[in-house]
């Protein structure tokens, strides 16, 4: 009889959907009754267990009880699941198999070794007992039969490589069905024969394949793979949560991913399906409704790019080089050859165009083979310099970005590559069909999970993760976290941005979270304090595989900010208001600036000057352009710009101090924003910005302070100051005589020179229109002359205005991440 075409739909079953006797019965609810070929794997664990038993008779180790447990386990299953009636030939066969079984490991276990024959034969019990199972479940009800595969398909071996003998098992198929009637065959997976009729396998996770093997014998309607995930996901989801389900693959989409280490699909299956153009489905037995991944000749357009990322790990790289190859016709080709003599797999190719060098990726466990075989067979050219010795890196693995998308679209691999340069990981080798289906990058194993989660957020198949370590939770710390808590969900939406703030720390305590902290944060501070410790808060904000991580500085401390360069050096970006770093020790401050270029970091700092006023980037703008800064002048304490104001109102001295610090304007001890010393550090910072070498010492200074009252206590300093309000009041009288008002500036002279001081300026200048704790900045330069400077104005104080500053900031970095 010849099989009708386009008449079966053929089911696989996997271990995992027939692990007991529930699962035997889900699978009869997923089945509908007729015109199904179901192919099963052997219970969930069975080969595994074979496999180790097989080991231990041969090592001369106990095997015995586990091998009479997993009878019984099958014998449970017989009994939960059959009626009594049903139990005694079952029962029978198991009985059978397992004394074979038992006197096979005794042989072994005398001869301590064992031939692949043997290992086939004994690792294909498997299926044949939950194919014997299931086949007699279903013909409680329907007209069900068992096949043994090896009746009817023969396969062989050929390079290591396992292959259909088709006109062979296509004939043994259609002699098997003469005067053969049922509604359901059920199959067993993973093996075959030999072109001599001995039991063979399909290699292990061999199932697949089969169920492939027979959707082309039978020429299927379709091909539905079950197993206990939704389908194929778009990463591993155990490595990246935030990975999904594909809907669609065409076939070289879903080989690729096979190929490169996706569990659910084995690579040999979709050459059988595609060669007859049948589809195929991945679906979870364990959720039968969930629509799957569907997979076929073309799959539907993606939005994105790729449509997946795997992985390969326990992965070495064999590295062989030498001017002896350089030019020499043949040399690749001889080394492939050593390799397929060692059966040696060769997972990646990767060769210098010089030919000078030929690196090769290959299991962790086949280095030792591929070494000395290679040392033997190239020793003439090792001992007379033309190849130097063959090396091998293990501890690598392959990140493989694959889709459709990718053929004919420039950038891709600059992309794939810049994503993971950007997460810090290093490539060691690279490889990219001319399909331009596949790229592939070599990187060391332990970075394997930050990859994919920066490569997986890179390409926009799911949002981009940045993890958030605050130090100095303080006024202007707690309100940036208010207004992430605020913003971050529309962020999310809007920019597919997660902002994950997973660690809170000041000079008492420390809070960690693995995900984002809530907006209840600081209940949980209050409640939770753990001893704050700097190893600790770093190493969490570095776990979880979060490809970027920013430590954000809020705090004024001097010692914190010599903690920078450790930061970068351990892979964080670093945002701050705090202006020690910028303004302290010269030689220091260029180095975190240079370590920060060197390792990719990023450094921000726009809230050191004038709060959130865009004043930092505007002047690196305005110097990237090509412009030339002649001068730089400005008001840039929020403090003095209030009282300098006020005094312009007419009012007296001592009394706006006061009214400063009552209002939060000053620091505790008002003398830190007098001093001036404030106002000459963010002048340090903007000129160093130009290119001037300057330090806080070589800028002159005026001194708010009255001498008297610079060594004395708070208390005293506040109590006495009205003794000393004439000299200001005189200065504050003779400006407003003149017409003019008197301000506290700073300027950035066009020979790089800086001064601090009190001036008195016309009515129209624009220092003179501020009002409140208004910062200003006038950059004169060759293109913004004196006729018409740029200025900036805004307040340039308050916990709000700075802490946009900072959450601008970090805006900003994630759009250079990403």
């Amino acid at each position: 009889m010849e099989l009708a075409r386009n008449f079966y739909t053929v089911h696989k079953f996997g271990g995992s959907s027939v692990a007991d006797a529930s699962r035997f019965i889900e699978v009869t609810k997923i089945l509908n009754g007729s015109k199904e070929i179901i192919v099963v794997s052997a219970t969930k664990g069975t080969t595994t267990k074979l496999q180790n038993m097989l080991d231990a008779a041969r090592d001369g180790q106990s095997w015995k009880m586990d091998l009479a447990n997993l009878e019984q386990m099958h014998q449970l299953i017989v009994k939960n699941l059959l009626p009594e009636n049903k139990h005694t030939e079952l029962f029978s066969v198991l009985n059978h198999d397992f004394k074979t079984i038992a006197n096979i490991f005794d042989t072994v276990n005398q001869i301590a070794t064992y031939s692949t024959e043997i290992q086939d034969f004994v690792l294909g019990y498997g299926e044949q007992w939950s194919a014997r199972i299931l086949a007699t479940l279903l013909s409680l009800h329907n007209k069900a039969l068992y096949l043994d595969a090896t009746e009817v398909l023969y396969s062989y071996k050929s390079g290591g490589v396992v292959g259909i003998d088709w006109e062979r098992s296509e004939k043994a198929l259609q002699e098997y069905f003469v005067n053969k009637d049922f509604d359901q065959l059920v199959i067993t997976g993973f093996i075959a024969s030999t072109a001599d009729g001995k039991r063979t396998t399909l290699g292990r996770n061999g199932s697949d394949y089969s169920g492939a093997i027979f959707a082309r014998l039978f020429h299927a309607v379709e091909l539905i793979i079950w197993t206990d995930v939704d389908g194929i996901y778009t990463a591993h989801p155990a490595k990246v949560k935030s990975a999904f389900c594909i809907d669609t693959l065409s076939y070289k989409e879903a080989l690729e991913l096979a190929y490169f280490g996706a569990s659910v699909l084995h690579p040999m299956t979709i050459s059988p399906v595609a060669e007859e153009n049948i589809p195929m489905y991945i679906k979870n037995s364990y959720n039968p409704t969930a629509a799957g991944t569907y997979i076929s000749q073309s799959s539907t357009k993606s939005k994105h790019l790729i449509k997946g990322l795997t992985y390969v790990d326990d992965i070495a790289l064999l590295n062989i080089e030498g001017a002896g190859m350089a030019g020499v016709s043949g040399s690749a080709a001889r080394i492939f050859e050593i390799m397929r003599q060692c059966e040696v797999s060769v997972i990646l190719i990767s060769q210098a165009s010089s030919e000078h060098s030929l690196c090769l990726a290959i299991a962790n466990k086949s280095v030792n083979a591929a070494i000395n075989a290679l040392n033997t067979n190239l020793k003439f050219e090792i001992e007379n310099g033309q190849i130097n010795k063959v090396t091998a890196d293990t501890g690598c693995a392959i990140l493989a970005a694959v889709g459709d998308g990718m053929v004919g679209s420039p950038g891709v691999a600059g992309k794939f590559f810049e994503t993971l340069a950007k997460a810090n990981i290093n490539i060691r080798a690279i490889a990219q069909g001319a399909s331009e289906r596949n790229i592939s990058a070599v990187i060391n194993s332990k970075d394997i999970n930050k990859a994919l989660q920066a490569a997986h957020s890179g390409f926009y198949l799911s949002d981009q993760v940045i993890s958030v370590g605050l130090i100095g939770p303080g006024g202007i710390g707690s309100t940036f976290l208010d207004q992430v808590e605020e913003a971050r969900a529309t962020i999310k939406a809007k920019y597919h941005v997660d902002i994950c703030v997973r660690g809170i720390m000041n000079s008492k305590q420390m809070l960690l979270s693995d995900d984002a902290l809530s907006g209840n944060w600081r209940d949980n501070f209050a409640k939770n304090p753990i001893e704050p410790d700097m190893d600790t808060f770093t190493a969490h904000l570095l776990s979880g595989d979060v490809p970027h991580a920013v430590i954000i500085d809020c705090t004024a401390s001097t010692a914190l900010s010599k903690q920078y360069l450790n930061f970068f050096n351990q892979g964080f970006n670093v945002i701050t208001p705090n202006k020690h770093a910028n303004a302290g020790d010269i030689e220091y401050h260029n180095q975190i600036k240079a370590t920060a270029r060197k390792n990719g970091n990023h450094y921000l700092y726009e809230a050191t000057v004038c709060a959130g006023l865009p004043v930092i980037n505007t002047l690196q703008d305005l110097i990237k352009t090509g412009d030339e800064i002649i001068t730089i002048e400005g008001v840039v304490s929020g403090t003095l710009s209030f009282i300098f104001n006020e005094l312009g109102k007419g009012r007296i001295f001592s009394d706006i101090v006061k009214d400063a610090k009552e209002l939060g304007y000053t620091e505790p001890d008002p003398r830190e924003d007098l001093s001036g010393q404030d106002v000459a550090r963010k002048l340090v910072c903007l000129s160093r910005e130009i290119g001037y070498n300057v330090s806080l010492s070589d800028i002159k200074v005026t001194n708010l302070v009255p001498e008297e009252l610079r060594d004395c206590s708070v208390d005293e300093f506040m109590a006495r100051l009205p003794q000393f309000d004439d000299r200001i009041m005189g200065m504050a009288n003779e400006a407003a005589a003149k017409g003019e008002k008197l301000t506290y500036a700073g300027k950035i002279h066009a020979d790089g020179t800086v001064s601090v001081a009190i001036q008195s300026v016309a009515q129209s200048h624009p220092l003179a229109r501020l009002n409140g704790t208004d910062n200003i900045i006038i950059f004169q330069t060759k293109r913004y002359d004196a006729t018409r400077p740029m200025i900036i104005q805004g307040p340039g104080a308050g916990a709000a205005v700075t802490a946009a500053g900072i959450f601008a900031d970090l805006l900003r970095l994630t759009s250079y991440l990403y």
